[in-house]
This record gives structure tokens, sequence and C-alpha cells, in this order.
């Protein structure tokens, strides 16, 4: 989670340096070298980062399962139903333990069903909040790719027309803005890549947890009490 924020919070940083300032300056500088490519990569950079700041605040351990409700299920089972249910009826498992309960008359399979499709829901619809990030991160470094192939093309233009002793600046400012791009679109991919894998595996597990502790209060027998006279 911390590498996460100090990778959002550089990314910030360095976009925000862009607005003013010698810093600010020599980012303006190095995105017209890259032409318009650049551009394209830092308004998918801009989106990228407002899709995992979004994401981070719908997958949250209280949206999904606050810490009350796994201990509470862990420890007393079906007899924490109901608080859990009061407490936490907008979090996933509490919507998660509602479908259940619906099928309370039903058999332990129908319970068993009614339990996985609710799991199935949830994942589904937070997962279409963490998707773009995955399709950015994929795109910017094709982003970058297109910038180097008109980078290598303006190269070559450049020694068709003067030929091989032509003007050196010139050819050097087409390689300069096929490296550009492709660097750029990389340092914005990597961070949001690894975004995403965080972001779904995160979800992937706390869902997964919201599963087993609700068969594990609603499916599984209850053990019998101690009997006193023994």
């Amino acid at each position: 989670m911390r590498w996460l924020l100090t990778t959002l919070a550089i990314s910030a940083f360095h976009l925000s340096a862009a607005e003013g300032g010698p810093r600010g300056n020599e980012m303006w500088e190095t995105l017209e070298r890259g032409g318009e490519v650049m551009y394209a990569i830092l308004a998918a950079s801009v989106i990228g980062i407002a899709f995992v700041l979004e994401s981070l605040f719908r997958t949250r351990r209280g949206r999904i399962l606050p810490r009350f409700a796994e201990n509470q299920l862990h420890t007393q089972r079906a007899a924490a139903v109901s608080e859990v249910m009061a407490r936490a009826a907008k979090t996933c498992v509490g919507e998660i333990l509602a479908a259940a309960i619906q099928w309370e008359a039903g058999t332990p399979e129908q319970r068993r069903q009614a339990i996985e499709e609710a799991v199935e829901n949830h994942l589904w619809k937070l997962r279409r909040g963490v998707r773009p990030i995955g399709v950015i991160a994929n795109v910017t470094p094709l982003l970058g790719l297109l910038g180097t192939v008109v980078g290598i093309i303006e190269a070559f233009d450049t020694v068709s027309q003067q030929g091989a002793l032509g003007d050196p600046a010139a050819l050097a400012g087409g390689i300069s803005k096929a490296l550009l791009t492709t660097c750029f679109g990389l340092i914005v991919a990597i961070p949001l890549l690894l975004s995403y894998h965080y972001l779904t595996g995160r979800l992937d597990a706390r869902l997964h947890r919201c599963e087993e502790l609700v068969k594990e209060a609603l499916l599984l027998p209850t053990a019998p009490a101690p009997d006193a006279d023994a």
C-alpha cells in the first residue's frame, strides 16, 4: 500500500511541476520535443491516476469487509450474522449475507449458490472500476511505440532529403523524439500496471475472505453446547 501511494505522490509531483517554475519549463520542453504523442501519454497518465485513486477508495476494507465484521464472523459465526447485517448492511459482506438469508428456507446447496452468485456479482462490479487502469497501462506503451515510429520516420526523411551527411541536429531531433516517447510511455505504464495487479489482487482476496466467512457462518453446523452434567 505504501509503495503505491508513494508512486502516486511522485507522479502527481511531476505532473504539478509542469505548471510553472524551472522544473515546469523543463517538463514542457520535454513534451514539446516528444511531439503530439507525448501529450496523449500525459493525458493517459492523469486519467490513469484518477482511476487508481477512485479504485483505492472503492476497494477499501471498510467498503468490502470491515475489520469488526471479519472478527465477529470468524469467532461467533452464526451468532454474529444479525449484528453484522445491522452494522454493515451497505458493505459487500453485509449484502452477501442478505442474499444468503433470502434462501434461509432453501437447501444448503441453494444457499451456497446464492452466496457464490453474490460474490461474483460484487467482483464483477468492482473489477469494472479497476479495468480501465489495465487498459491505460497497456495502451501507453503502444502510444510510446507510435511516437518511436514517427520519430524514426522523421529521422529517415531527414537522411533521404539531405543525404547521409545532412543536418545532424535535424537527424538527432527525430531520434530524440523516438526515444522520449518510448521512455515516457514506459514511465507511465509500469506504475499503472503494478497498481492494476495490486488492486485486483486485493479485491479478489477480500471478496474470497467474505465468501469463506459467510459460508462458515451460514452453512457449517454449529458446534453443540457442552453438557453441563458431564
